[in-house]
């Protein structure tokens, strides 16, 4: 039969190791949030960088969008692209870009070698 004192120490010792297992959940869960807020951070990112450069694509090769019952007044602009798969155009294409002398972006496109 235990004694009440060893039982005390017993589940005191218990008891320290159910916090310290705790606190170490709760430090992961930290370290997770802030994680998930640094990716989202950088989602958020990458999406300003596509429609910046979407816009920046319709405005040089769009043409002007009009209201149809108000032939005066611009809508804005439209560029019409073929529908494509996005999984299709990652496994046959690869992209590239830089910046040019002349302070435009130079975007390459060319085929992926499949013989590497």
């Amino acid at each position: 039969m235990e004694r009440n004192v060893d039982k005390i120490k017993r589940l005191e010792h218990e008891l320290g190791r159910w916090r310290k297992k705790v606190a170490d959940t709760a430090k992961e869960n930290e370290e997770l949030r802030e994680a998930l807020a640094q990716a989202d951070a950088g989602n958020q990112e990458t999406q300003a960088l596509v429609d910046a450069v979407l816009t920046a694509v319709v405005l040089e090769h769009g043409e002007r969008a009009m209201d149809p019952d108000a032939p005066e007044m611009a809508l804005g602009w439209r560029l019409a692209v073929p529908f494509f798969s996005v999984k299709e155009m990652r496994e046959k294409y690869e992209i590239h870009a830089r910046r040019g002398e002349d302070g435009k972006y130079i975007l390459g496109v060319m085929e992926r070698r499949s013989d590497l």
